[in-house]
């Protein structure tokens, strides 16, 4: 069954391809979704997908690009399933 999540990231993950990192490999692992950066300095993660590949793609976000360093990740679930269109794509420049 498909589930949506709300995730916030904390930690430095703006300007070291974050984003880009968890676009790639949201893909390979069939989740749909958003990412943006926030003013706070976090990223911000809308993701659906089925249960099981919803956690391996949290633990891809704990583990974050080469260059960066997560402190946090908040998941909050979303009443509401979102359409994504089946993508998952980057909200915002770099």
């Amino acid at each position: 069954m498909k589930r949506c999540v709300r995730i916030k990231v904390l930690g430095k993950v703006q300007g070291v391809f974050y984003r880009r990192f968890v676009q790639k490999n949201a893909e390979k692992i069939d989740i749909e979704g958003t990412i943006q950066n926030e003013s706070d300095g976090g990223i911000l993660v809308y993701a659906c997908g089925l249960k099981e590949k919803l956690d391996d793609f949290i633990d891809i976000l704990y583990k974050g690009s080469t260059q960066s360093k997560v402190s946090e990740v908040i998941v909050e679930p979303m009443s509401e399933k979102r359409d994504f269109r089946k993508v998952f794509r980057i909200i915002g420049g770099d």
